[in-house]
């Protein structure tokens, strides 16, 4: 019989489904930032695994043996966002019409110089599509929107500072400053990567939503047959000017799955440390 508590096995249960993602990631994607990250975020959560249970050797087992030990029920294969046979172009097409930006000069990092890329897509050039400038909403769903504004607010936030912090090792001088600005940048890039893959996932969840009530005929877009007509002097961007509602709507729910599915980061629930 078990020796752990129904919680702590929940818990080791979800812990190991984030490795089996994780390994799944280190065989498949062609970036090496991207597995050297994941390595090092594996070698975490194994650890943890390895305090929660002393008696298991859990820096060496497969995720299926430690359910086997434990008497969980085999998992099914979680490679986390497994690829399709398509094409990278037909992957990503939509993602190619924005070329991608440096977040900061001596940003090196593939994922994050996407994800910083996107990001500022999303705010400048999508944002619209749902603004309450152009897009009126029913109640419940126009307060959802206010959440999800200062979401991506906060993400922007976040990535002005690990760009500031990125230029500060770049620059910075002294080697033992030079130390603790690195420990700084790849806790900070971590920390970034994480938190906006999650709130890239929450404004996808609730522009499905949007989708699903259009497709059906419903009401929660009033406006969704108006033509979006930009302000010059109070927008950045005219880029859906001209398009109605309803249309790019559905085109920034396409493009924010897209950002998701090209940066295929684990899905994890347990925040890295």
């Amino acid at each position: 019989m078990s020796s752990y508590t129904s919680e702590q096995l929940k818990e080791i249960d979800k812990i190991l489904k984030y490795v089996k993602q994780m390994e799944g990631i280190i065989r498949t994607s062609p970036s090496r930032e991207q597995v050297e990250r994941v390595r090092k975020e594996l070698k975490r959560f194994r650890e943890k695994l390895q305090e929660m249970m002393p008696g298991v050797d859990a820096m060496k087992l497969s995720p299926d043996d430690i359910r086997s030990q434990l008497g969980l029920a085999a998992a099914p294969a979680m490679d986390a966002a497994p690829r399709q046979e398509t094409t990278q172009e037909e992957q990503g097409d939509i993602l190619d019409r924005f070329p991608l930006q440096k977040a900061s000069a001596h940003c090196t990092d593939p994922d994050v110089n996407l994800m910083s890329t996107m990001l500022l897509v999303l705010q400048k050039d999508y944002w619209p599509a749902i603004s309450e400038q152009h897009c009126k909403l029913d109640f419940s769903h126009a307060n959802e929107r206010d959440t999800i504004r200062h979401l991506l607010e906060n993400a922007v936030r976040s990535l002005k500072v690990l760009a500031e912090t990125i230029e500060e090792y770049a620059t910075a001088d002294k080697q033992d400053f030079r130390e603790q600005l690195l420990k700084m940048k790849n806790k900070q890039t971590r920390i970034f990567l994480f938190e906006t893959n999650e709130v890239m996932k929450q404004i996808r969840e609730f522009l499905k939503k949007l989708v699903d009530d259009l497709d059906r005929g419903g009401g929660s877009v009033m406006n969704k047959d108006e033509v979006i007509k930009t302000n010059v002097r109070f927008e950045e961007s005219n880029y859906l000017d001209g398009r109605q509602i309803k249309d790019a709507i559905h085109e920034v729910e396409y493009f924010v799955g897209k950002v998701i599915e090209r940066l295929n980061l684990p899905q994890f629930k347990v925040k890295p440390n």
